[in-house]
């Protein structure tokens, strides 16, 4: 008889894996912080933060072609419990040497065993969900993440960033979380799971737009995370509320997610990623005057975070609507490449934006890039507006 999602070894198998994104979540809001911050410290220039920051995305994409085999060859539990203590592993060796040259060949690895963890997971949780559940498994998915994000610079609050000690909590925090996967079994790969797909520079001209939507929310979203703290630092706040700044914005990733899908089920999705790209491009103008306004500050970090994580879940959406089936596994990959290669320019770009102009320059270009975002769907729209208009 088929098992269901509602069966208890299927319910253990999901917290299992969830745990797993909860830590992989909490490493993505605890390390790129913690590493800006004691590189700070040291004299290291933005630009050069930005870099070290954003080369364990390098490290996803690099071995993007690979990673299908290692899950085929390892097994899904093995290679996602691998690829969490490999990231842990490194946390421990990060305080021993503290140069910037160490530390940007130690993020690759992390990279490494993050990206193991990540393909590794969606594809366990294909596998344990069914057509008629999918959709809620993986909505709890994203925002298991996105709170494992939040968790990252609360747990960074709580060790503080000067000696040893926040690497080796955060190395504790990450090896808990793959406990429950040692009591479940694997799920075997399929067969094409492990193949290479093809046509994917076909694909991006199906629905160009959405490959922006990917490439936007990797770019703000990491040198959000990365860079938020330096620049309320540079602004005069203290290292503790800078530090709160990141976690208010990635609440808003966890509150408004439901809502926004709510309101994009009802009145389109592109409609919706207009709104949400419209909104986080005004914000930022707003936030050096916010600074000194708490009952501001805080209600705009929070609407601000959630509509510009909504550049991602949407985008995502809008793969369903704009790709055949035979397509999506396709179209997904690449999605989750230009999602990493924003990822990549994103914190490089900020720093080097807050270099030649401190602090403004980050919030321009984080402005800057969502109002790209905007306009293109409006210049799509017109497009298809003419497309399908009769002469």
């Amino acid at each position: 008889m088929k098992k269901t999602l509602f069966t208890l070894p299927a319910w253990f198998t999901l917290f299992a894996v969830y745990a797993t994104n909860l830590g992989v979540g909490i490493l993505f809001g605890f390390q790129p912080p913690l590493v800006a911050l004691v590189l700070h410290r040291m004299g290291t220039s933005t630009l050069a933060v930005g870099a070290i920051t954003a080369v364990s995305t390098v490290a996803v994409i690099v071995l993007g072609p690979w990673y299908p085999r290692i899950l085929k060859a390892l097994g899904l539990r093995v290679a996602i419990i691998g690829g969490i203590v490999l990231a842990a592993i490194v946390l421990l060796l990060m305080p021993l040497d503290v140069r910037p040259a160490t530390w940007l060949a130690l993020r690759f690895l992390t990279g490494c065993g993050l990206g193991l963890a990540w393909i590794g997971t969606e594809i366990w949780l294909n596998r344990v969900a069914t057509d008629r559940t999918r959709g809620r498994v993986m909505a709890v998915y994203t925002t298991v993440f996105a709170a494992g994000v939040v968790l990252g610079p609360i747990l960074l609050q709580w060790t503080g960033t000067v000696g040893s000690r926040p690497f080796y909590w955060g190395a504790l925090a990450l090896a808990l979380t793959v406990l429950p996967l040692l009591c479940v079994r694997a799920v075997p790969m399929a067969a094409e799971d492990a193949e290479s797909t093809g046509r994917m520079r076909a694909l991006i001209g199906v629905a160009p737009i959405v490959m922006l939507a990917a490439l936007t929310a990797g770019l703000v979203e990491s040198a959000d995370v990365a860079l938020l703290p330096l620049f309320g630092v540079q602004l005069g706040l203290s290292e503790s509320l800078s530090l709160l700044i990141v976690t208010v914005f990635l609440a808003g990733n966890v509150a408004l997610q439901l809502p926004i899908g709510a309101i994009a089920d009802r009145y389109g999705r592109r409609e919706t990623l207009s709104v949400c790209a419209l909104v986080s491009a005004a914000g930022p103008l707003f936030l050096p005057y916010a600074t000194a306004q708490p009952l501001l500050l805080w209600p705009l970090l929070f609407v601000w975070g959630g509509t510009m994580y909504g550049f991602y879940t949407q985008g995502i959406a809008l793969l369903g609507d704009s790709y055949p089936t035979r397509d999506l596994a396709a179209a997904n990959g690449l999605f989750i490449i230009f999602y990493c290669s924003g990822g990549i320019v994103g914190p490089s770009l900020g720093g080097l934006a807050m270099d030649l102009w401190r602090p403004n320059g980050f919030v321009l270009l984080l402005s800057g890039v969502a109002a790209a975002l905007f306009i293109g769907l409006r210049v799509e729209r017109v497009f298809w507006q003419r497309r399908w208009s009769p002469d």
